[in-house]
């Protein structure tokens, strides 16, 4: 059941919390000093890795952040925010994800959304390529909500993850993290975390994204968009 809606503006629309189904849960979880939970869990990345393995154009971390953030767009919950003393829903959101430099030092990238997955690659290879080159700055942007934070450490096959917090803020974003996939039977298989504001979504929410984000790269047609 999708809640009423009090404002609408361009980007967002704030719950009428309400009339929102989990006003229970919200107002139990949003009281926590870490309201933060954490599901890691491994996708098949197989059907995936041969659909791009021939092709000089596409890139495996590429397309399986487009998967995942393609995804989230599609389920409300991981478009909800805390701002000011409500919930708002963003129209989309955006993936910003560290991407490792030549120094071994990271810098923070941002991918604009597209559900075309053509021209989300485009985008995506202009900014890792002036990230390259040295072009963009250090920026955090703390004050997007609009937005999904990502992390790739694909040195490491994780079974558990933690992120840092700055409790002084209202942060309710979620926190993606992809692994390093490895092969077992025959099959490759890719560690991945997603960290959420319990006060915004249940685990039923992280099961939909698991579940659908597996089906989509199981058969990745995806990347002829």
């Amino acid at each position: 059941m999708t809640p009423f809606f009090l404002v609408n503006n361009m980007s967002f629309k704030q719950l009428d919390l309400k009339s929102w189904p989990r006003i229970k849960q919200y107002e139990f979880f949003r009281k926590y000093d870490n309201p933060f939970f954490n599901i890691c869990t491994s996708l098949d990345v197989t059907d995936l890795l041969n659909a791009i393995k021939n092709s000089s154009e596409l890139s495996f971390s590429i397309a399986m952040l487009y998967a995942s953030i393609d995804m989230a767009n599609k389920i409300d919950e991981f478009k909800y925010r805390l701002k000011d003393d409500g919930v708002v829903v963003y129209d989309s959101i955006y993936a910003g994800s560290t991407v490792l430099n030549d120094d071994k030092t990271f810098s923070f990238c941002y991918f604009d959304y597209s559900n075309h997955f053509s021209e989300f690659n485009k985008l995506a290879k202009k900014q890792i390529d002036l990230n390259k080159r040295g072009v963009l700055e250090f920026d955090g942007r703390n004050e997007d909500l609009d937005i999904i934070h990502y992390s790739v450490i694909p040195w490491i096959t994780f079974s558990s993850f933690s992120h840092p917090r700055n409790y002084k803020t209202n942060d309710s974003v979620p926190k993606i993290v992809f692994g390093q996939y490895h092969e077992k039977d025959g099959r490759f298989f890719m560690p991945i975390s997603v960290e959420v504001h319990h006060a915004l979504m249940d685990g039923y929410h992280l099961g939909q994204y698991f579940s659908e984000l597996q089906k989509t790269i199981n058969n990745p047609i995806f990347l002829k968009k």
